[in-house]
C-alpha cells in the first residue's frame, strides 16, 4: 500500500501542475479547504489532503493516473465532495490527493423518448433539474434531501431519493470507468462500439461488473447512464401523521403491502419526532430537543410520501392507502397536496420540493437558521427490518446513546418493500472538539448496537469505515477477503482511494 510522503508530494505537485495547469492543483486556499470533513473541528489533524486535482477530461484522468503510478502516490476519489454527513471529500488515509471530477461536468446527452440521461460526475442535481427545465424535455428526476451533490457521486454511494426511482444506484445504467492502470472501461452495452443500448439496457455478455464500481475503490467513473421517469399528468405529495408512540407498529404493517403491491410508490420517509415535556429541554446551548421538534415535522412519527401518474390513477392509489391506514389506525391524519407534473419550484410549497423532485437546500438552511453557522451532523444509516419492532428499537437506541453522548439523534426511516435504511443523523456544533469527538464515540456506539441487532449501515464516514467493514466477517472474513482479492488484482499497489469502505490492497487473502 502506497504512502504519500513530502518528496513525492512535491514532485506530485510539479507533475500535475504541467499535466493540468496550475488552476487546477490546489495545496491551499479557500477551494481547497473545501475538501476535508466540514465537520471535523478545529483541532483535527487526520483524514486531510495534501493536494487537490481537478482534471477536466477522460484522458486527463488517465495521465493523473499514470502520474500517480510512477510517483507511487495515491489518489482518493471525489465527484462534488458534498457529502458532508459522512466526511465530505476527506479521504481516509490521510495526507492523500484528492482527484475532485467537479469540472467533468457535462450533460452529454437528454434523450427525451427513452428516458434517460448521460452525465459526467460533476453534474449536481441542480445542473440536471434546469437543463430539464430549461429545454422543456418532459422528463422527472428523482433528488436526495440536499440537491447540491454529484448525482453520479450519490448513486455509487447507494444514495436515494424519494420517487419511483428514488434507489438512484439502481437508476444507473452503464458506466465508463478508467481503473488503475489507465485502462478505459466501459460495462454492459456500452462495452459494444456505438452501442445504442448503453445507457437503456443494464446488462451485457457475461458478468454484469457495474456493481464492482459502487462504493469501492476498484475505478474512477467517468459518464453513467441514468434513467428518469416520464413527467407524470400529476404529482400527489403527503404525510401520513401519528400521535402515539406503539402508532408505528400498525403504521407499518399497513404500509408493508401497499409498498410491496406497488399501490405507495418511491421511497417514503418515516420520521420521528421526541415527545414529551420531559425530553424537551434535553441538550445544550442552541442543541436541545425543543429546538429540534421546531425542524421535524409534527407528530410522534410522520410519514412522506408521494403518488406519481395519471390523475386518476393518484386518485386511486389514495383512496385504497386511506383504507388501509384508517382500518388500523382511525386517528391518523393523512394529508396529499396535487400539483401539475411540471410544477416548479414557485409552484410547489418548499416542504414538498423534495418528493416533487426539485432540489433544494431547505433542510441546511433551516438547520442552519436554527442551531447556528456551526451546525454540524453526522449520518448514521444502518439497514433494518421493515417492523414496527425494529423502528422502535432504534429509535430507543439513538435516543438513549446521542443522549448519553450529549449530542441530538433524530430518526429519519427510509421504507423499501422489504427492510428500512435509517437516515439518522447525530448533530452537534462542530465548532467543539469535545462534540465532534461525541458525535464520532455516538456513532461508534450505535454501530456497535446495530451490529448486535446483525445489521449495519450501509455507508459510513471515512473515519469509521474499517469498523463497518468488520461486521461483514461470516466465515473467517470471507467477503473482505475477497474484495482484497479484487483489489490486488486490479490496483496491487493501492493508487486508488485506500481504505474506501474498508477495501485495502494487502489484506491477508
Amino acid at each position: 500500500m502506497t504512502g504519500n510522503d513530502l518528496g513525492a508530494l512535491y514532485a506530485a505537485r510539479e507533475r500535475f501542475t504541467s499535466l493540468l495547469g496550475a488552476g487546477a492543483v490546489l495545496a491551499d486556499g479557500v477551494i481547497f479547504d473545501e475538501f476535508r470533513d466540514p465537520f471535523e473541528g478545529p483541532e483535527a489533524q487526520s483524514h486531510r489532503a495534501a493536494l487537490v486535482i481537478q482534471p477536466e477530461t477522460v484522458d486527463q484522468v488517465q495521465a493523473a493516473l499514470a502520474v500517480a503510478n510512477e510517483l507511487k502516490v495515491h489518489l482518493w476519489t471525489s465527484s462534488m465532495g458534498r457529502n458532508y454527513g459522512y466526511g465530505g471529500s476527506a479521504p481516509v488515509k490521510n495526507g492523500a490527493i484528492v482527484l475532485n471530477l467537479r469540472r467533468m461536468n457535462r450533460i452529454l446527452e437528454i434523450n427525451a423518448q427513452q428516458g434517460y440521461a448521460l452525465i459526467e460526475p460533476g453534474v449536481s442535481f441542480h445542473q440536471l433539474y434546469q437543463a430539464l427545465r430549461d429545454e422543456k424535455i418532459p422528463l422527472m428526476m428523482s433528488v436526495p434531501d440536499l440537491g447540491w451533490g454529484s448525482i453520479i457521486g450519490n448513486a455509487l454511494e447507494h444514495g436515494y431519493g424519494y420517487n419511483i426511482l428514488g434507489d438512484h444506484s439502481s437508476a444507473l445504467c452503464g458506466l465508463e470507468t478508467v481503473l488503475a492502470d489507465g485502462t478505459l472501461l466501459r460495462t454492459g452495452q456500452g462495452a459494444i462500439p456505438n452501442s445504442p443500448l448503453w445507457s437503456c439496457h443494464r446488462r451485457g455478455f457475461g458478468p454484469s461488473l457495474d456493481d464492482l464500481f459502487k462504493q469501492s475503490n476498484f475505478g474512477v467513473v467517468t459518464k453513467a447512464g441514468l434513467w428518469l421517469m416520464p413527467q407524470p399528468e400529476v404529482k400527489a405529495v403527503g404525510t401520513i401523521l401519528c400521535q402515539q408512540e406503539h402508532d408505528i407498529v400498525p403504521l407499518i404493517e399497513a404500509m408493508r403491502p401497499l409498498l410491496q403491491e406497488g399501490i405507495l410508490q418511491g421511497i417514503p420517509m418515516i420520521v420521528g419526532t421526541p415527545v414529551g415535556d420531559d425530553v424537551a429541554n434535553i441538550g445544550q446551548g442552541r442543541f436541545t430537543v425543543a429546538n429540534l421538534r421546531t425542524v421535524l415535522r409534527p407528530g410522534r412519527w410522520n410519514v412522506r410520501f408521494g403518488f406519481y401518474g395519471r390523475a386518476d390513477m393518484v386518485s386511486q392509489r389514495q383512496s385504497i392507502l386511506q383504507k388501509a391506514i384508517h382500518a388500523v389506525l382511525p386517528n391518523a391524519e393523512i394529508e396529499l397536496r396535487t400539483y401539475a407534473g411540471d410544477a416548479g419550484p414557485d409552484e410547489v410549497e418548499p416542504r414538498d420540493y423534495i418528493s416533487a423532485g426539485i432540489p433544494n437546500q431547505v433542510l441546511l438552511d433551516r438547520l442552519r437558521s436554527v442551531f447556528g453557522e456551526t451546525f454540524g451532523h453526522m449520518d448514521v444509516s444502518p439497514v433494518i427490518p421493515f417492523t414496527g419492532e425494529a423502528a422502535l428499537r432504534l429509535d430507543q437506541a439513538m435516543r438513549e446513546i446521542a443522549g448519553r453522548h450529549g449530542v441530538l439523534g433524530p430518526v429519519g426511516m427510509l421504507c423499501n418493500p422489504r427492510s428500512m435504511v435509517a437516515a439518522c443523523m447525530l448533530m452537534f456544533d462542530a465548532s467543539d472538539p469535545d462534540q465532534v469527538k461525541a458525535a464520532r464515540n455516538a456513532a461508534r456506539d450505535l454501530y456497535a448496537q446495530a451490529r448486535d441487532w446483525g445489521c449495519a449501515p450501509y455507508r459510513s464516514h471515512v473515519a469509521l469505515v474499517d469498523e463497518v467493514a468488520e461486521t461483514f466477517s461470516f466465515n473467517d472474513d470471507a467477503l473482505g477477503r475477497m474484495y482484497s482479492k479484487i483489489k490486488n488484482a486490479i490496483d496491487p499497489v493501492g493508487i486508488l482511494s485506500p481504505g474506501n469502505h474498508g477495501i485495502w490492497p494487502d489484506r491477508s487473502i
